[in-house]
């Protein structure tokens, strides 16, 4: 199987790893759920570019940040933001950053 060695310590260590890990699709889910959930039950995310610096392995802790960079009205005259959002670990390195566009809904 190759996703042992996310979720097992032994194959992880045997790929180099010191433990298991999240990395790819795991952490681009919860980038998206992070704004997801900033958006609110009427926003939505539309965009979203991931770029993937290290693993995040199992134990340590995961802190996302964001800021709104941006925002514009597009072509349809609908409301969207765009984020720079930043994962990182308890020691502060940088897991993985995004940039994120999300529609807000009018009010």
């Amino acid at each position: 199987m190759r996703l042992r060695g996310h979720l097992f310590p032994r194959w992880a260590r045997f790929i180099g790893m010191p433990r298991a890990y999240g990395y790819g699709a795991s952490m681009g889910a919860w980038i998206l759920d992070y704004c997801a959930g900033w958006a609110g039950e009427w926003g939505l995310v539309v965009h979203s570019v991931a770029s993937y610096r290290g693993p995040a392995f199992t134990g340590d802790i995961t802190i996302m940040t964001g800021a709104i960079v941006d925002k514009r009205l597009d072509e349809e005259g609908r409301s969207i933001v765009q984020a720079e959002v930043k994962m990182a670990n308890q020691l502060d390195v940088t897991l993985a950053t995004a940039k994120v566009e999300i529609q807000l809904p009018k009010t």
